[in-house]
């Protein structure tokens, strides 16, 4: 039994035990929950599943109806992980629901993620929303959100990311995420390659699901605009790679509810995410923090900088040592930027890391990143914080008690 929230999430952040979706399953129906709720919609992808959530949370809270929410890992606190209109669980019902299942949790060794899921689940079945929007954690067919009986499922894109745990190779990671389509459902993507949308188009077939592809859409002047349908929208503050993201949930809230024209372009274009392409200030110099965490999401801040005007920017780095590092570095290199890598407290990062850099001109290692970004800023015009999500988390919360 926990009095306070804060040792109750210290608890579940604490659990780190490895099980199987099948011994989660059956965890779930020993206690009754039920994973076939009205209009879940379920998404993967490598890069964007957390800014699509969001977007089509906006354009279904814009047309009047209630949504939940379930997205990882969070930004400001645990409760962020579970919102009804963007809106967090409180602390007082966070609080219950790790109570209500504690003895559950220490006998079936309950994962954090697998507590978040249940009480997601349990939640959300005694609130009234119209629509339960469910983001992958890591993969597909193996994530433990794929218990779920999903309306809708959709893939963002897929690259190589966490392949020690759904890899080694590409051909492993996209059978991983197909994994959540669903026999006679409807399957959204906004995946661009080729080889890719075979194979996914291969797995609709068998499970004669249909499958639907968001067209690419080029853009390359800041802000960025583009068309859906009879709706012209810009997204100001964002990065380029939101576009797809916008597309994708558009694509998916027209499948379930008729579209006003001017509630959901105010939806998209007022839609922003914590962490994503999102400004801040420190030593009166504008900080954008993107959470660009793999190899993809580098290229596409990196593609965004250049069609933004500033050029004279500084950029803070650091990642875990589960990530792509020296492959991102060696991408930082060859960019016009000073570089800053740097590192941060969490027991995941690399200590390897200073290893990596040779320091240069462009590219210098500073142990604490708070010189790294005192130094960046009064160096350059803009800095940039990017890397692991959980290194910009920790500094986004520095940034806001500075």
């Amino acid at each position: 039994m926990f009095y306070s929230v804060k040792s109750a999430i210290e608890y579940i952040e604490s659990q780190r035990h490895k099980r199987t979706i099948e011994d989660f399953q059956k965890t779930l129906d020993e206690l009754h929950i039920n994973v076939h709720q009205k209009n879940m919609i379920h998404i993967a992808g490598t890069n964007g599943k957390g800014s699509t959530v969001n977007y089509l949370r906006a354009i279904l809270n814009a047309h009047g109806y209630k949504v939940g929410t379930f997205t990882s890992p969070y930004l400001v606190k645990h409760n962020d992980r579970i919102c009804i209109d963007g809106t967090p669980i409180s602390d007082t019902a966070l609080l219950y629901y790790i109570n209500k299942y504690y003895d559950v949790i220490e006998r079936e060794h309950l994962s954090m993620f697998e507590i978040d899921t249940l009480i997601m689940l349990d939640y959300f079945d005694t609130q009234p929303l119209d629509f339960r929007i469910i983001e992958c954690g890591i993969g597909g067919e193996h994530d433990k959100t794929n218990v779920i009986d999903s309306k809708i499922s959709a893939i963002t894109n897929i690259g190589m990311d966490h392949i020690e745990q759904i890899g080694p190779t590409l051909f492993d990671i996209i059978n991983e995420k197909m994994g959540i389509i669903k026999r006679g459902n409807l399957f959204v993507t906004s995946e661009t390659k080729g080889t890719i949308l075979a194979r996914l188009q291969e797995q609709c077939d068998v499970m004669d699901a249909t499958m639907i592809v968001v067209p690419e859409y080029e853009t390359t002047h800041y802000p960025f605009e583009f068309q859906y349908r009879d709706m012209d929208i810009t997204l100001k503050d964002q990065g380029i790679y939101q576009v797809s993201n916008a597309r994708l949930a558009l694509t998916i809230a027209s499948r379930l509810i008729t579209l006003d024209h001017d509630k959901t372009i105010k939806a998209v274009e007022n839609t922003s995410w914590p962490g994503r392409f999102e400004k801040m200030q420190y030593l009166n110099k504008p900080v954008i923090i993107d959470g660009a965490h793999n190899m993809p999401g580098l290229q596409s801040l990196l593609e965004t900088l250049k069609c933004i005007e500033q050029q004279d920017i500084g950029i803070v780095f650091s990642a875990l040592k589960d990530k792509q590092v020296e492959e991102m570095l060696g991408e930082l290199a060859h960019t016009p930027y000073s570089i800053y890598v740097t590192s941060f407290n969490d027991e995941r990062v690399d200590g390897s890391l200073k290893k990596m850099v040779q320091d240069t001109d462009m590219m210098v290692y500073t142990a604490s990143y708070k010189d790294a970004l005192k130094t960046a800023a009064l160096k350059h015009d803009l800095v940039v914080v990017t890397g692991s999500l959980h290194f910009i988390s920790t500094v986004r919360k520095y940034l806001e008690e500075a």
